[in-house]
């Protein structure tokens, strides 16, 4: 039966090697490649602001009254302490008369209880009065005692009231906007924020605030305070004394708030111009422009698909700034001579084997 068999299963071996000979052999995919191009030692970021002052106080009163005297308007210019206005408020002015004279009543009685004790303490040594009655005057010398600290802070506190009806400027400045005219009534316990008198700003020194994307903000620390620039001042620049970063990227916008200051003595500069912040920053290590479109997502890692001896590997990056068509990347085994695949097909797997079109080197981008 063997025998019978063996021609029949040669010839279905033979027809099965013919068939698999005849089965076309996979094209290799084309792909279009671009060389790295290494990155400056130091890059130029360029960031929009707005300058701000940097201090600003609405001021307000404390004390309820008509407004006798108003001596300053937009524009001044004030030192820290000077007069603002003059409020008078003759019912506060009783009401200090008023507490005053409670003073001295209170230390009159604080006065005559502790005399009256002291002698009931010297009584009862001799028998003449009794103990309980000289405790009750000690008693009642405490708190005759007690009751004039509390008059005391009662006049305190309404004096202190009454100095509010002189409105001082707490900072040096300029004066923003006033909210008030000589003989309106202001109220010193009003609600809300509608009854401020003065909107004062300190310009002297100025903050120039910008949102800072990722790649900007956190490569400040090595870099050297910027120089800032006005569209209103062409060919001058103001150089930064200072940068503060507030250290938490805003979820919304994905920017972090970054501040300078500007010296601003001769009070050139207003707040809210706006502007450029310039930014000298280290290059990225071991870094390297690449087109926009060579990087892929793989497990939310940015990935670059790249070639070796025709067949695909992938090299994880870390990444910095995006520079118009071209981003920067990094990564230790990344070299100028490294094919990179633009464009790649999403599909390709390490060890595919693909075909090498011409690479082209894309020019600098934008700095």
């Amino acid at each position: 039966m063997n025998a019978v068999l063996r021609p029949f299963r040669l010839l279905a071996l033979a027809a099965c090697a013919t068939a698999t000979a005849q089965q076309p052999v996979p094209v290799p995919v084309t792909v279009r490649t671009a060389m790295p191009q290494p990155l400056a030692v130091n890059d130029t970021a360029v960031a929009p602001g707005r300058t701000e002052a940097v201090e600003s106080a609405r001021i307000f009163t404390r004390a309820t009254g008509i407004v006798r005297e108003r001596r300053c308007d937009i524009g001044d210019r004030v030192e820290a302490g000077a007069v603002l206005a003059l409020i008078d408020a003759p019912e506060l002015d009783q009401a200090v008369r008023a507490a005053e004279a409670q003073v001295e009543q209170a230390r009159v009685r604080a006065v005559n209880t502790r005399a009256e004790a002291d002698r009931a303490a010297s009584l009862v040594d001799t028998q003449a009065m009794s103990r309980e009655e000289a405790d009750r005057r000690t008693a009642d010398a405490a708190a005759a005692a007690a009751a004039l600290l509390v008059a005391e802070a009662e006049a305190a506190r309404l004096r202190e009231l009454q100095g509010f009806a002189t409105v001082k400027a707490p900072f040096r400045g300029v004066v923003a906007a006033r909210n008030f005219d000589r003989g309106d009534r202001v109220r010193g316990d009003a609600a809300g924020t509608d009854g401020w008198l003065y909107e004062l700003v300190r310009l002297d020194e100025l903050r120039f605030v910008l949102p800072a994307a990722p790649e900007l903000a956190l490569r400040l620390a090595d870099a050297p305070l910027p120089t800032v620039r006005f569209r209103e001042f062409p060919g001058r620049t103001f150089p930064a004394t200072a940068v503060r970063t507030s250290r938490v990227f805003d979820p919304a916008t994905g920017t972090m708030r970054v501040e300078l200051r500007l010296a601003n003595a001769d009070l050139l500069l207003p707040a809210g111009l706006s502007g450029e912040a310039v930014f000298t920053l280290p290059a990225l290590p071991g870094g390297f422009l690449v087109p926009n479109n060579a990087l892929l997502l793989r497990a939310g890692q940015p990935t670059l698909v790249v070639v070796r001896d025709g067949k695909v590997a992938l090299l994880p990056v870390a990444t910095g700034r995006t520079r118009g068509q071209q981003v920067e990347v990094a990564h230790a085994e990344l070299t100028a001579t490294t094919v990179v695949v633009v464009n790649p097909n999403a599909m390709l797997r390490p060890g595919d084997v693909v075909q090498v079109a011409p690479p082209s080197t894309p020019g600098p981008g934008p700095r």
